[in-house]
């Protein structure tokens, strides 16, 4: 193994404000006389071959700068590459995006020097990994994500996010205040080892972490190391229960909603009732058709 961190850097994550976060942190290795070797990526989805680069050259420590797209991406590299078994490897992350739902989770510093301190004085600590299968006539694709997945609403504004982002961290709620009238419910059948449910949902997500969404606390109580999902259903919400409930999706309130049931289950399938569902992962999209979700148990060592 290598005494350094192989980084894997997103200079064009928060509108291209990390590319000098990045300088920073370099300068803060070298005065501190830590070894590394940087590549940034050039398109999304480079991470994972960056990272299988980084394996099979033998560095056990994958260092990310960016967002929660870039985390998502270089955990599934992690996850996926076979040089270098799981519990081998530790993750670091400097928090560089727009919403920076993981690092906030972890209590990661979103100032950059405290963050590199983080890889000197840091603790290791060990997570889940969420795996989810898009399944549709062109086959299954698998996924892996780090904080939160889910279907509805959600998913939803994801795809209309890109026109806010320019509002930094309220790009989220602002696009979420715009555009939630437009949205409808849908149905639903749920299924996990426990039981089996037909509804009409306003979002269903699946977490392994508290944040998602720029600040969003849709997941209630999660450990993120017991091996289970944390699975969370807003059924038949009203657009006065949208405006009612607005706020508390982000102040954790939510669970308070007679509307919203809570679950625990190491499995969870979901399929639409009509047509194919749009799934997101730690805020990108991920595809559509029917979903079934596991978990890998402590798939993920990382420093907080």
């Amino acid at each position: 193994m290598f005494d350094g961190w192989f980084i894997v850097a997103n200079p064009i994550s928060n509108s291209g404000k990390t590319a000098r976060v990045i300088h920073l942190v370099l300068e803060k290795l070298k005065s501190n006389l830590i070894n590394y070797r940087v590549k940034p990526t050039k398109c999304s989805g480079d991470e994972i071959r960056i990272v299988e680069e980084a394996t099979l050259a033998g560095y056990n420590k994958i260092l990310a700068i960016g967002g929660d797209g870039t985390v998502q991406k270089v955990v599934a590299g992690i996850t996926i590459q076979k040089n270098i078994p799981l519990e081998k490897i530790v993750f670091g992350l400097i928090p560089s995006g727009t919403g920076n739902d993981w690092a906030k989770s972890k209590q990661i510093p979103s100032n950059v020097i405290k963050a590199v301190d983080v890889l000197i004085s840091g603790s290791i600590n060990e997570q889940d990994v969420g795996v989810a299968k898009i399944i549709n006539t062109s086959g299954v694709k698998t996924r892996y994500f780090v904080t939160y997945s889910g279907v509805g609403f959600d998913s939803f504004m994801l795809k209309k996010i890109e026109d806010y982002k320019w509002l930094g961290k309220l790009s989220y709620l602002v696009c979420a205040i715009r555009n939630f009238t437009k949205y409808k419910n849908v149905a639903l059948k749920v299924v996990t080892s426990k039981t089996e449910i037909e509804t009409k949902v306003f979002l269903l997500g699946v977490g392994i972490c508290k944040y998602t969404g720029g600040g969003m606390q849709l997941i209630k109580n999660p450990k993120g190391n017991d091996g289970l999902l944390n699975i969370t259903i807003a059924q038949e919400f009203s657009k006065f229960d949208i405006i009612r409930n607005f706020f508390n999706l982000f102040n954790g309130s939510i669970f308070k909603e007679r509307k919203v049931l809570t679950l625990l289950d190491s499995s969870l399938k979901i399929h639409a009732k009509n047509g194919d569902l749009v799934c997101q992962g730690d805020g990108e999209i991920f595809g559509v058709g029917k979903i079934e979700y596991s978990v890998i148990k402590k798939g993920l060592r990382y420093l907080s």
